[in-house]
């Protein structure tokens, strides 16, 4: 008699539970989740607002270059299990926004709806008192993330007015996670990095495409994308709006060098940032958390709640 196969149950895809905006943008809003299916999770009162709870009103994920939902996952759990009241943003970097950026003003929309209802009075903003506490967690990772906030950058200037007072309004106050960034333009470290989303046999046309960025750059006598974004990340225009930095790098990081990370941070220190620094040794480019999740996880934490950017902590594997 033939044995009867047990029926598996259908896995779903990865992030199932976010709603997909655009091919890039994805939301979740665990508040909205409770309302359809209060069962949902009896343990997790998500009436309560984030803010009551000291947890973030937004946490915004700008994800690496080319990163599969299945890898963005795992992040995205654990901002759940770290902040379960707060509705979380993630904007993907797919390898199309570098080559076509027309494509990435076409899909990030959506995501500065979102943004926008956030914004905040200047003049309530910059009150004495108004920085003690931030409002949204942002977590950028790589250089992939890194590009993603500039044209984010890009694309609220333009949509950032006035309330109907006529107070200007700027983006609200928030902690910043950077994982495995910001680097500068290094041809080899491109190469790799561009080289995660593609096929190997690509490798020869990537060369060519960045000798021609190289080419551009040279005849235009301007710097590369990464290093203006870089810059970007320590404008004294930030100053107000960030209430703390950390950087989260591996010395054994074969995209972005760690000496890169540290400059950048030892600048942003003195440019008036309060800076964290999280040096994982052997650490690869956006493993981080593979290797030491605890670690990575409770500065991500600390972060939010302004701990431990008095020091440097760097910790031996």
């Amino acid at each position: 008699m033939a044995a009867t196969k047990t029926p598996t149950a259908k896995r779903e895809p990865p992030l199932s539970y976010m709603e997909h905006l655009s091919p890039s943008v994805s939301y979740y809003n665990p508040a909205s989740q409770y309302k359809s299916n209060p069962n949902s999770d009896k343990n997790n009162d998500n009436t309560t607002t984030p803010a009551a709870r000291g947890h973030p009103e937004l946490i915004l994920v700008l994800s690496w270059m080319g990163a599969r939902d299945v890898h963005i996952e795992k992040y995205i759990a654990q901002h759940r299990a770290l902040f379960p009241s707060s509705p979380i943003l993630l904007i993907r970097s797919p390898a199309s926004h570098v080559f076509w950026p027309s494509l990435a003003r076409k899909h990030i929309p959506p995501a500065i709806r979102i943004l926008k209802a956030l914004a905040e009075p200047e003049a309530a903003a910059t009150a004495p008192g108004s920085g003690a506490r931030p409002r949204v967690l942002l977590h950028i990772l790589s250089n992939g993330g890194v590009s993603t906030a500039a044209r984010i950058r890009e694309l609220l200037r333009k949509e950032l007015g006035r309330d109907a007072a006529g107070n200007r309004l700027v983006i609200p106050r928030y902690a910043l996670c950077l994982d495995s960034c910001p680097g500068n333009f290094v041809w080899q470290s491109t190469h790799r990095a561009l080289l995660q989303s593609l096929p190997r046999w690509t490798s020869p046309l990537v060369h060519m495409v960045i000798a021609i960025a190289w080419l551009i750059y040279k005849l235009r006598l301007t710097r590369p994308a990464q290093n203006l974004n870089a810059e970007a990340l320590r404008r004294q225009t930030l100053l107000p709006r960030e209430t703390q930095r950390t950087y989260l790098y591996g010395t054994a990081d074969a995209v972005i060098s760690w000496q890169h990370v540290e400059d950048h941070a030892r600048r942003a220190e003195s440019s008036g940032f309060k800076v964290r620094k999280e040096r994982f040794e052997g650490g690869e480019h956006v493993s981080l958390m593979r290797k030491e999740s605890q670690r990575y996880w409770q500065a991500v934490k600390e972060t939010w709640e302004g701990k431990g950017a008095e020091f440097e902590a760097v910790k031996a594997s």
